[in-house]
């Protein structure tokens, strides 16, 4: 008979208690592993990354799609679609789209929704025919534009919610990816009359750093876009914004649809640019009139 058995006949429901203790402190262990693979993950997630999967939206670090399809390949995150949504009308025809999908890592599996609706102000459209700018019907909302936001949105939720890597802030991007807030781009929203003073220094990040970066208020005329691949292989997508004879560039296709929205507004935006050796590189946009942009399902 071996001394647990031994012990046991002796103290009786003392084995018990201590058999408990043990089973806690092995609890204790675990959550202290667990702890440490969530850290890992994380620093790998982000460092997959870079400034360019990035925007800075309200003021929080938002991840892009192409962010999200960077970690997804990293770690081997497989989904699939449950659902081909189609609109959920309202009754005052506002509508939204929700997608469904499972998203798989190892031998964990969850089920997460990516919505977008048209009440988000990104997507109204504007009658510029009379002495005064007039919003379109809601039936004038591209209706793919919502869904393939909302189909961004699903990959964004699912890949890091499996990873348990959402609620970043700008301390986790500089920690694990060298990412600060004054590197990414950023999008803005200001009501008329509430510019910022232009060719000044704006705040960005901590509120004893400015940036020096020059910002110019300029009217869009149009917004390009070429396509190629970088040495490392993979694929990236540059957006030019023309503003008469200037020009600026940016990897953020947020950046480039706020830019389009100013000339569909018809409103003039301030640029804040960084020079580089390919030119002038979109630091922030702000719409000067333009209502504040809704949340993101």
């Amino acid at each position: 008979m071996d001394n647990e058995i031994l012990n046991a006949e002796v103290v009786g429901d003392s084995l018990q208690v201590i058999k408990k203790e043990k089973s806690l402190l092995q609890i204790a262990n675990e959550a202290e592993e667990m702890f440490g693979a969530v850290i890992k993950i994380k620093k790998t997630a982000l460092k997959a990354t870079n400034i360019d999967d990035w925007t800075d939206q309200g003021g929080n670090p938002y991840l892009e799609g192409s962010g999200a399809e960077k970690i997804a390949g990293l770690f081997g995150i497989s989904w699939i679609l449950l659902n081909d949504p189609q609109p959920e009308f309202e009754e005052d025809g506002h509508f939204t789209y929700t997608y469904r999908g499972r998203f798989s890592l190892g031998g964990r599996t969850i089920e997460v929704d990516g919505s977008r609706s048209s009440k988000d102000p990104f997507f109204k459209k504007y009658d510029y025919s009379g002495p005064q700018k007039k919003e379109k019907p809601i039936s004038a909302i591209e209706k793919r534009d919502v869904k393939m936001s909302a189909f961004t949105n699903l990959l964004v939720n699912g890949n890091t919610r499996i990873l348990g890597i959402r609620n970043l802030t700008w301390d986790d991007l500089k920690e694990f990816a060298g990412i600060t807030r004054d590197q990414v781009a950023s999008v803005q929203y200001k009501k008329g009359g509430d510019k910022p003073p232009v060719d000044m220094p704006k705040e960005k990040g901590k509120e004893d750093e400015a940036s020096h970066n020059p910002t110019v208020e300029v009217s869009i005329d149009k917004v390009t876009q070429t396509a190629g691949k970088k040495k490392d292989g993979s694929d990236y997508t540059k957006y030019t914004i023309h503003a008469g004879e200037k020009k600026f560039s940016t990897f953020s296709k947020t950046i480039a649809e706020t830019a389009k929205r100013s000339i569909e507004f018809k409103i003039s935006a301030n640029i804040e640019s960084k020079d580089t050796q390919y030119g002038p590189e979109i630091v922030s946009l702000t719409l000067n009139e333009a209502p504040e942009p809704g949340s993101e399902g």
